[in-house]
């Protein structure tokens, strides 16, 4: 493992001021730096008289320290290769650029100073985050009277969003990439550049002050990193041919692709160090509370004999023994408790919690596939050591939500490609039992094993589809406007209910979950407990039907738990958009033969507490 790559300025061990670089460049014999220090000397013996060459030192490893450089100051490399050719680089490792375009001969790295001033905050328990998504290009600027540019909020312009996310009770935002992606406009899934985060986003300084600013507010900050495939385009893909070798784009990739770019080297030590400096970066130079890493799976599939699992490992090993305390996620599909028990991460996505739900409410086996995903032990055969193993999003994450292809999803004859927001699958939100089935998805998530997740929007009810962009339908981007009128306020408020109750319930945080002792299937009612040492207790029922139980008539089993029981949530409460006298207010059920008789609403779910 190397101490660093990239530009570190500071002093020698003179007391000299300047910057000390270092890259890895096996097929140069030379490199050296040229900058906005010196003018962006081209002539090598100047290079070489002014102190900018780097020492070969090993395994092809370049570095050195340059006086005079300071932070700010922009700078790219000189390499002469080994087959006699002059080119010139901007750093891989550069923490920040103008853009995405690294052949762009307007480009360039600038030296940084990572160092801040932060506030204190403590990464929460992994069994406390409840996490929002978002996008931050997206997040601001339709209809919210910010004004931004080209339809891309800066990082800066959505710090005034996080009140918005903390009042409804969520502990952690996590972004959508924001490593510098190719282009300016999109989701961050083509990365250019790994260590300069996204130029049209904002600057270091910006993201460290966002997540500063969070951390104030009580919300941890997740990044998402992109190492499944890196663009390999010449003019946006700064690991191309970097030193001159161009086999299979050069030596960072392997000779594998996957959506569009390069798959990376992952046997290669350098590889694995070059990624593990990336992730190391997030949490020593952005104070992150975690990382989410893409398509885990296809980094073990697209590589030779294990080197992708290999290199995962390595990559986990280092980060948990240098910080115990941050939540390493992995998208993984299909389902493998292996990444979590063999590969080393803390957490996987669950795609199944969204797809199996989405059945479930269109009536598809619903309590079999409700009891699917509520648990750590799967229907699947697999089976998870905490329940915080699983990030579990019912009302589906940015992949769902979003539809590239100007809304052509819809017509897709799989139904798991038909991306949409949750209420457009049932009747859109002007639809009262598509509201009362997204309300239910969010209240079941909540109440369910697993981390909670919802993208931005599911809160309110959106409209549509998620783009970042618009398109020949119209505008896609997060749209305040419905955030803020009588349906999403609505939502909104009950989304900030069932989070404070999961904060304010361990049942819900618990390793505990039982079912199998109510299971309705003439009446598509299913119901499980959630407990915690046995004395705190809550019953979860769902009514996944058109049928209305009133007059505290429908009698619900209660397993091995007797006593007194209170309503602590109904879905279809007024409050939230339902009706009055829906559920069970001021009304407190004795167990009476192993049954509770409750009002029981249609589309519901409740959530009966037994009282100590």
């Amino acid at each position: 493992m190397i101490d660093f790559i990239g530009a570190k300025p500071g002093k020698n061990y003179n007391g000299d001021d300047g910057c000390e670089f270092k890259v890895w460049a096996p097929n140069a014999n030379n490199v050296y730096v040229t900058g906005s220090f010196n003018k962006f000397e081209k002539n090598i013996e100047e290079l070489k008289n002014k102190g900018c060459q780097l020492e070969n030192i090993y395994n092809g490893y370049h570095a050195g320290f340059v006086k005079g450089v300071k932070t700010g100051d922009g700078y790219k490399y000189i390499l002469e290769t080994k087959n006699g050719k002059i080119i010139e680089r901007i750093d891989p490792a550069a923490r920040e650029t103008d853009h995405s375009g690294a052949g762009a001969p307007n480009n360039q790295g600038y030296v940084i100073d990572p160092a801040y001033e932060w506030d204190d905050f403590k990464s929460p328990d992994f069994s406390r985050i409840n996490i929002y998504q978002l996008h931050v290009g997206s997040f601001a600027g339709f209809n919210d009277k910010i004004a931004v540019n080209n339809n891309t909020a800066k990082i800066s312009q959505i710090e005034c969003k996080l009140d918005y996310i903390k009042e409804m009770g969520f502990t952690a935002v996590e972004l959508l990439p924001v490593q510098e992606f190719r282009g300016d406009v999109g989701k961050g899934y083509a990365p250019a550049f790994y260590f300069a985060l996204e130029s049209a986003y904002g600057t270091p300084e910006d993201y460290r002050h966002f997540v500063n600013e969070a951390h104030r507010k009580g919300l941890a900050v997740i990044f998402d990193v992109v190492y499944n495939h890196a663009n390999d385009d010449e003019n946006d893909g700064s690991l191309t041919e970097f030193d001159g070798d161009d086999a299979n784009r050069g030596i960072y990739f392997s000779e594998y692709t996957y959506c569009g770019g390069r798959v990376p080297a992952f046997w290669k030590q350098e590889v694995k160090d070059f990624f593990l400096e990336n992730a190391k970066m997030y949490f020593q130079e952005y104070n992150a509370d975690g990382l989410r890493f893409d398509l885990t799976n296809e980094i073990q599939s697209n590589s030779n004999h294990g080197d992708g699992k290999k290199f995962l490992q390595y990559l986990t090993w280092h980060l948990k023994s240098m910080f115990p305390d941050k939540y390493l996620i992995a998208e993984h599909h299909p389902e493998s408790d292996d990444i979590i028990r063999e590969v080393g991460f803390h957490a996987k996505w669950d795609a199944p919690s969204h797809h199996e739900f989405q059945r479930a409410m269109n009536g598809e086996d619903s309590v079999n596939r409700i009891k699917n995903i509520i648990g750590k032990n799967y229907g699947y055969g697999k089976n998870y050591p905490y329940q915080w193993n699983l990030v579990k999003y019912a009302l589906g994450s940015h992949d769902e939500c979003n539809d590239c292809d100007g809304g052509t999803t819809a017509d897709k004859e799989n139904e798991n490609d038909r991306h949409r927001y949750f209420t457009e699958f049932f009747g859109g939100r002007a639809d009262s039992v598509a509201r009362a089935k997204a309300r239910m998805g969010w209240a079941l998530n909540v109440a369910m094993m697993g981390t909670p997740m919802m993208f931005m929007g599911g809160e309110c009810h959106m409209y549509g589809y998620w783009n970042y962009d618009a398109d020949a339908n119209g505008d896609h981007r997060f749209d305040w406007s419905v955030a803020g009128d009588p349906i999403g306020m609505m939502m909104r408020k009950m989304v900030a209910k069932v989070n404070s109750i999961r904060l304010a319930e361990p049942a819900f945080r618990s390793e505990e979950i039982y079912y199998g002792f109510h299971d309705d299937f003439d009446n598509n009612v299913f119901a499980f407990k959630r407990c915690f040492e046995n004395e705190h207790v809550v019953l979860v029922i769902l009514n996944m039907s058109d049928v209305n139980f009133e007059d505290h008539r429908y009698g619900v089993s209660t397993g091995e738990h007797e006593g007194n029981w209170e309503q602590i949530f109904c879905s279809q409460d007024a409050e939230y958009g339902g009706w009055d006298g829906a559920g069970n207010a001021f009304y407190e059920p004795v167990t009476d033969s192993g049954k509770i008789y409750i009002n029981l609403p249609r589309w519901s779910v409740v959530m009966m507490k037994l009282a100590n």
